[in-house]
């Protein structure tokens, strides 16, 4: 979930923030009502897309135009943009699990909240998957962090392929762009086939599986070696290209109800249908998927999609603890609300004064901040989460079997 950038060279496209907008809007109505989108999920698929895009045509970017790719500058930029609000909301599913969760569940969710600071919570469930005791694990309010983590794992790898293509092609004397399409179409075809064959044996794994996603920002990151900008003029074809691109990504969306063949061949319509749209990028015309776009509440949604998703799940998880029940849909619609009430003061209390306020100062402030940022990721692991996995596991052992 890559939050929106206004940096040189990667200014904010408005057809890329509806796709966030969409995909965080599909997430939070399939975790609040999932009978109206069964298969909400999918818009994770489409910012896994987003995200090979962008973060492809940003690397590809600084080696044009210096000749090769900082894996320091890199780091430093995702670290400041994804750990500080990640961190906040691991620290507040910690306090509140403390304080309104019972005891005999406290193994389950800290044991999650360590996963997840560790950024390897997709292994922790794809492991859960196979428990043969699977039924009686619980859901917890840091599952959705299951897609940081691919997210992270592919953001530490995908750089050090391409600066591996780069070095092929300077070493040959081919084109940087085409070793680049030829290393990046291998690994995601790989992975792609991969995905098929994983789903069909087992859906679960390959639902949470690095190697079976990496295709999908493979995708994204193929469209920005091929299509990084967006075609000139084609206005009708582009805008009929948009919107057949928004179909392949709502309907499914909507009606697809056999989560056993997911990811699969199902995962293409997602994938496909997000690059469709950027590629057709704002065309011109009274038709054209433009208008939507441009609307201001899409892309302010696009704008705190990233904090949304991450708080969304947390309060709906933690409200019933409060209230004894299961949320109504009257105090679901509320719990949304309170949802995109709070990410915008995420958004704007935590993202970004620390994205924006380093900026022009020397970069060790930024590594200051980062490994301030990790050093809470791990006091959260060691010094909330140690104790509360050893208490949870204190009160089950107290707690006598029964024949």
């Amino acid at each position: 979930m890559v939050p929106p950038s206004s940096s040189p060279g990667t200014a904010v496209r408005p057809e890329i923030q509806l796709l966030r907008a969409l995909a965080v809007g599909a997430v939070v109505l399939h975790h609040g009502w999932p009978a109206v989108a069964p298969a909400g999920y999918m818009g994770v698929d489409v910012f896994f897309v987003v995200s090979g895009f962008l973060i492809t045509g940003l690397l590809l970017r600084e080696a044009g135009r210096t000749g090769r790719i900082s894996l320091r500058d890199f780091y430093l930029r995702r670290a400041r943009r994804i750990l500080p609000a990640a961190v906040v909301v691991l620290g507040f599913v910690s306090v509140m699990t403390f304080l309104v969760v019972p005891q005999a569940q406290w193994a389950s969710y800290f044991r999650q909240v360590v996963a997840s600071a560790l950024y390897v919570e997709n292994w922790q469930l794809a492991a859960d998957s196979q428990n043969p005791r699977r039924d009686e694990l619980v859901s917890t309010p840091v599952q959705h962090y299951w897609s940081l983590s691919v997210e992270e794992q592919f953001y530490l790898v995908w750089p050090l392929l391409l600066i591996a293509a780069l070095w092929v092609a300077r070493r040959s004397g081919r084109s940087s762009a085409r070793t680049a399409l030829v290393v990046l179409g291998v690994v995601s075809a790989a992975s792609l086939v991969h995905c098929i064959v994983l789903t069909a044996q087992d859906y679960n794994l390959a639902y949470f599986s690095t190697f079976a996603r990496t295709w999908e920002f493979g995708a994204g990151a193929l469209l920005a070696v091929v299509a990084g900008t967006v075609p000139a003029g084609l206005d009708r074809l582009r805008s009929a290209v948009g919107w057949a691109g928004l179909a392949l990504i709502v309907v499914p969306i909507l009606t697809f109800r056999s989560p056993e063949a997911f990811p699969g061949v199902v995962s293409l319509l997602p994938v496909v249908g997000a690059l469709a749209f950027i590629w057709a990028g704002m065309p011109a015309g009274a038709w054209s998927p433009a208008r939507l776009s441009a609307l201001r509440p899409v892309q302010w949604t696009g704008d705190i999609s990233y904090s949304l998703y991450l708080w969304h799940w947390p309060i709906f998880m933690f409200v019933p603890f409060v209230t004894g029940v299961p949320s109504p849909p009257w105090l679901m619609a509320l719990l949304v609300a309170a949802s995109f009430a709070v990410a915008a003061a995420s958004k704007r209390w935590i993202e970004d004064p620390v994205r924006y306020g380093f900026r022009g100062r020397p970069p060790r402030a930024a590594v200051v901040l980062g490994g301030v940022a990790s050093a809470v990721a791990l006091v959260v692991a060691a010094g909330v989460v140690g104790p509360g996995v050893a208490a949870a596991e204190a009160c089950e052992r107290s707690v006598p079997a029964v024949e």
